[in-house]
C-alpha cells in the first residue's frame, strides 16, 4: 500500500494568494501520481475572508481538502491542529505564502523510500518574486545532513539547516518528539518554533536533513531595509529562547551566541557591518535581540506558572 501524504498548509488572512499555493500543491501531486494524498488547510483565525476562498477552492477538487479552524493565534498552534486533523504517514508543512515545484511530491517520495530510518527533511527554498529581499531563502546545491551522534563542527548551525517553509517528516517522529512548542508563537516569542523542532529532532538522534531538490519558491513580498530588520529581529527574539530552552541540553547549541559576540568585537574594530549590511543589522543587533529573547522566554515561563 502507497504511504499517504498529508501536506499541511497554516495560512492567516491570505485570501489574495492562497488559492496560488493550493494551485501548486494539487499539481505537485497530480505529477507524482498514483499517490495518495490529502491537504489540510489550517485557518488560523483569519479576517478576510481566507477560510471562505480555501472552501470554495476545495469544493472544485477532486483531491481530499479539510479546512480546519484554529482561533488560537499562532503558528504552532495551527500546525499542531493540522497535525490531528491529518492522516497521512507523511506530513508536509508549507506556509501559504509558498507554492511547491511541480516535482515536490515525487522528490519527496523518493527520499523516503530510500531512508533506512526516520528523517526530518526539508529542500530547496527559492525566492518566487526577484524583486523581494532575499530572506528566507536556501539554495545549497549540496545534501547536508546532521546527527548528534555523529560529532561535527557543522552541528552547530543545525537550527539553519532547515527552512519552516519546507518541513517534511513521518508521523513516527511527531510521535517520537510531540506536537510544535507553542511558546515560539507568542507575542513575547513571536518565532522559532520550525528551528525549535529541528533542535528537538537533533537532540533526539534523529537524523535531520537538506536536501537541494524537493523545491518550494516563496513569495514573502518583504521589499525594504526596515521590513529585512524588522523579521531578524522577530527571528533572533526565537534564537534567544531556545539558547534559554537548550542551554543544559547541549552546551555546544549556545556556540553561535560565543561567534556573534567575537564578530561584534570585530565589527567595532573594523567600524564595518559584517552581519547583514544590506538591512543594517549588526552583530550587536543579533546579541541585543537573543538576549531579548532570552528574558522574554523566561517571563512568558514564568507567568504561565504563576497562572496555573
Amino acid at each position: 500500500m502507497p504511504v499517504k501524504v498529508s501536506v499541511i498548509v497554516c495560512t492567516y488572512n491570505r485570501a489574495s494568494i492562497i488559492t496560488a499555493c493550493l494551485d501548486s500543491i494539487a499539481d505537485a501531486i497530480a505529477a507524482a501520481l498514483p499517490v495518495n494524498a490529502e491537504i489540510i488547510v489550517v485557518d488560523n483565525a483569519s479576517t478576510d475572508g481566507t477560510a471562505a476562498i480555501v472552501q470554495a477552492w476545495a469544493n472544485k477538487s477532486a483531491l481530499l481538502v479539510q479546512l480546519v479552524s484554529e482561533i488560537r493565534k499562532g503558528v504552532a498552534n495551527a500546525r499542531n491542529s493540522g497535525i490531528k486533523a491529518s492522516h497521512g504517514d507523511l506530513l508536509v508543512f508549507t506556509d501559504d505564502d509558498c507554492r511547491l515545484s511541480k516535482a515536490y511530491v515525487a522528490d519527496l517520495l523518493r527520499y523516503d523510500a530510500a531512508d533506512k530510518s526516520p528523517v526530518l527533511r526539508g529542500g530547496r527554498v527559492e525566492l518566487g518574486d526577484p524583486t523581494d529581499l532575499p530572506l528566507t531563502v536556501k539554495t545549497v546545491d549540496n545534501i547536508e545532513r546532521f546527527k548528534r551522534s555523529e560529532r561535527t563542527a557543522a552541528r552547530y548551525n543545525i537550527g539553519n539547516c532547515i527552512l519552516g517553509c519546507n518541513i517534511a517528516m513521518r508521523r513516527s517522529i511527531v510521535e517520537c518528539l510531540g506536537p510544535f512548542d507553542w511558546r515560539f508563537s507568542t507575542k513575547a516569542v513571536p518565532a522559532g518554533e520550525d528551528v525549535d523542532y529541528v533542535q528537538r529532532a537533533y537532540l533526539a538522534g534523529l537524523t535531520v536533513e537538506y536536501v537541494p531538490d524537493m523545491a518550494v519558491f516563496h513569495y514573502h513580498g518583504r521589499k525594504d531595509k526596515a521590513q529585512g530588520y524588522a523579521l531578524f529581529k522577530k527571528y533572533m527574539f526565537g534564537v534567544g529562547a531556545m539558547y534559554v530552552k537548550y542551554a543544559f541540553s547541549d552546551i555546544d547549541l549556545l556556540k553561535p551566541f560565543w561567534w556573534d559576540i567575537k564578530n561584534s568585537f570585530k565589527e567595532i574594530k573594523v567600524r564595518r557591518n559584517l552581519c547583514f549590511p544590506a538591512f543594517g543589522f549588526w552583530h550587536l543587533h543579533k546579541i541585543f535581540y537573543c538576549v531579548s529573547g532570552a528574558f522574554r522566554f523566561i517571563l512568558q515561563n514564568l507567568f504561565c506558572f504563576l497562572k496555573i
